[in-house]
């Protein structure tokens, strides 16, 4: 996995929780729900089909804001409890997602990636780009804040199954 600084996010964390754990948080809609945003971010609802061409999709709400109802993604890659690849580009059965005009739109591709670390985890997120301008808008929303703070309750919730 090539890492571009330029179009590329990266956030990688140690996880007590076995990589099966962390996998059913990613691949379970109740379990997704609980723990895909950052606080006081809420989930609505999440739908995940973990095959390719399967959905991806979370409707999140910031607290006195509408809902954020993108078109849902699409899963590219399965690989249970090692690796899941999905993107908002495509939808399901891999159709083409619209491009968002509104500003901060723009779409990329998260590439998950789960390694048995002693007990743990080795938990990587790579959110591809395809321009330095969408990565840039995407790091200034609060990527790693936001993406930092949903690991820590993603880590907690596998922790307790």
């Amino acid at each position: 996995m090539t890492f571009d600084p330029k179009r590329d996010l990266k956030l990688t964390r140690s996880f007590a929780a076995s990589p099966a754990n962390v996998w059913r948080c990613w691949t379970e809609p109740d379990l997704l729900s609980k723990w895909f945003a950052p606080d006081p971010v809420t989930v609505l609802s999440a739908k995940v089909d973990p095959v390719p061409g399967g959905v991806f999709e979370v409707v999140m709400q910031i607290p006195g804001e509408a809902p954020m109802n993108e078109p849902p993604g699409c899963i590219l890659l399965a690989d249970p409890a090692r690796r899941l690849v999905w993107t908002s580009a495509l939808g399901p059965h891999f159709a083409p997602n619209p491009l968002g005009d509104a500003p901060g739109a723009f779409q990329f591709t998260a590439d998950i990636t789960l390694a048995p670390d002693g007990s743990g985890t080795s938990y990587t997120v790579l959110l591809r780009h395809a321009r330095a301008a969408d990565r840039d808008a995407h790091d200034a929303m609060g990527f790693e804040m936001g993406w930092g703070a949903a690991a820590a309750q993603l880590d907690a919730l596998a922790q307790s199954l």
